[in-house]
């Protein structure tokens, strides 16, 4: 139950696949919650990328979560089909001063913190996708103020991020 419920959870994140004829490489897509980039190349030099540019903008990486080695066990241990991905990693990132101002302004924001991108590729290869939810979804939820502004910074942040490791 607890995989087939991570299953859906994933689907969910990551959506249904593109066609490769509707992809761009090299730019960041944006949809109201999530930023979303395709980048071809081998998926530890993506994510060594990523975590790179995580943290020349003043970022901390505080972990990465396994997910597609976590889930693999957990699939053979039940005899469940393998994982639709060779790899998949959450990362998490913070930026102290940004957490600091923004639990200041509400305590309840760090539910939602630190900041996290997946990063996975298909099986079948080809290229690595990073996405990452746009902080400013939260605002509603939230409030506005000094919380709006501290979102407003994280998500431009993190478009920085992805617009650097896209190479745009």
């Amino acid at each position: 139950a607890a995989l087939a419920a991570a299953l859906v959870l994933l689907a969910a994140v990551v959506g249904p696949a593109r066609p490769a004829s509707a992809q761009r490489p090299s730019a960041v897509e944006r949809t109201p919650h999530l930023f979303v980039v395709r980048v071809p190349g081998p998926f530890e030099d993506v994510m060594l990328a990523l975590q790179e540019a995580i943290q020349r903008r003043n970022y901390a990486i505080t972990g990465v979560n396994h997910l597609d080695d976590t889930l693999a066990r957990r699939a053979a241990d039940v005899g469940a089909p393998p994982l639709p991905y060779r790899k998949y990693k959450v990362v998490g990132f913070c930026n102290l001063t940004l957490a600091d101002d923004a639990l200041r302004a509400s305590p309840h924001v760090g539910i939602f913190m630190p900041c996290r991108a997946v990063v996975y590729q298909r099986r079948d290869g080809g290229e690595v996708v990073i996405a990452a939810f746009r902080p400013t979804f939260l605002v509603p939820t939230l409030g506005g103020g000094e919380v709006e502004r501290v979102v407003r910074q994280a998500e431009t942040d993190i478009l920085e991020i992805l617009t650097e490791v896209a190479g745009d």
